[in-house]
């Protein structure tokens, strides 16, 4: 074996050595690594549902209604209580569109609690760019959960972009 040989097989040694210790470690802490993840899981799956969304209020519906517009909120209403491809009423369907965009508002509340009351503004007046942009997705998905995906899906573009401005708008005027 030349000299040049040895510092690489020596290397490798080292190398194979660490894999298998590494290996060792980690099925031996596996089990209780995701015991640990299940756990905080459901924790924070039990803290999130204890934490119940303030019932809206009448000066609230108002609000939301007058700044959706009546043709807007009469097409969200279509589309949530609308059945399905199987003629079944959509679980979604049940509450009001005004109220959706409400607790989809307390949904949206932490993800964007970090962000100026300038660029929720901007989101607000249908203005999208930079950090709207990252509103406009949590809101989104807020909107999603509370009047359903497949509702989501079917709403014309106009209608989606309303309702994103009106959880910013609402997030302004009332969780702020």
């Amino acid at each position: 074996m030349s000299t040049q040989q040895r510092p690489m097989i020596r290397r490798a040694s080292l190398v194979g050595v660490a894999a298998l210790t590494a290996g060792a470690l980690f099925a031996g802490a596996a089990p209780a690594l995701a015991a640990h993840a299940a756990e905080t899981r459901a924790a924070s799956a039990s803290a999130s549902a204890t934490e119940e969304i303030p019932e809206i209020t009448a000066e609230q519906l108002r609000f939301i209604e007058d700044g959706m517009g009546p043709e807007a909120m009469a097409e969200l209403n279509n589309a949530m209580s609308g059945g399905g491809d199987d003629g079944e009423i959509r679980p979604r369907a049940f509450p009001i569109a005004a109220v959706a965009i409400g607790a989809a508002a307390w949904c949206a509340k932490g993800a964007v609690a970090s962000i100026p009351t300038s660029v929720l503004s901007d989101v607000a007046d249908g203005k999208f760019s930079g950090k709207g942009t990252y509103v406009k997705n949590a809101i989104v998905g807020c909107l999603g959960g509370e009047i359903g995906g497949v509702v989501w899906k079917f709403l014309p573009g106009w209608v989606k972009n309303k309702a994103v401005s009106m959880v910013a708008a609402f997030i302004i005027k009332y969780i702020r």
